[in-house]
């Protein structure tokens, strides 16, 4: 290699390096605007659930499934469902409170009373919620978004 080349890798690396350090020192400093949730979300969403199955499932494996109705966070860490669930053509209501926590990434974890996890991302000042069923056999996501 040249010395012209030499230098202009070192250079290179350098500032990736630059780079990666203030990365990870901007997000260390990272302070979540929202810490706590303190509203009633509507939505409606549609998915896919498996039910007590090893491993990876097949698309065969899954049953359909529609849910409506409505969230309600409060500040101290509550959250409370009532929905209407159509799971394969049977409809049934969910009643149900759990809690939630706030994440370092400034994501919330929700556990339902039924054991259902979800991971929550406000958006929009936390107007909406975006949400991912975070529970082996589930498929779902869709968005929360204040009454």
């Amino acid at each position: 290699m040249t010395q012209k080349r030499i230098k202009t890798l070192s250079g290179t690396g350098l500032i990736l390096m630059m780079v990666v350090v203030g990365s990870h020192t901007v997000m260390a400093d990272t302070v979540c605007s929202l810490s706590k949730l303190n509203a009633t979300y509507g939505f409606a969403t549609t998915g896919f659930i498996a039910f007590n199955l090893p491993g990876p499932s097949r698309v065969g494996d899954f049953y359909p499934i529609a849910v409506a109705g409505t969230v309600k966070f409060s500040s101290d860490g509550q959250v409370s469902r009532s929905v209407n669930v159509s799971l394969g053509g049977t409809i049934f209501p969910v009643v149900d409170s759990g809690n939630y926590i706030l994440n370092s990434d400034c994501t919330f974890t929700v556990n339902h009373g039924n054991g259902e996890v979800w991971i929550v991302t406000p958006v929009k000042h936390a107007t909406e919620l975006k949400f991912f069923v975070n529970d082996p056999g589930g498929v779902g996501a869709g968005t929360l978004v204040e009454q």
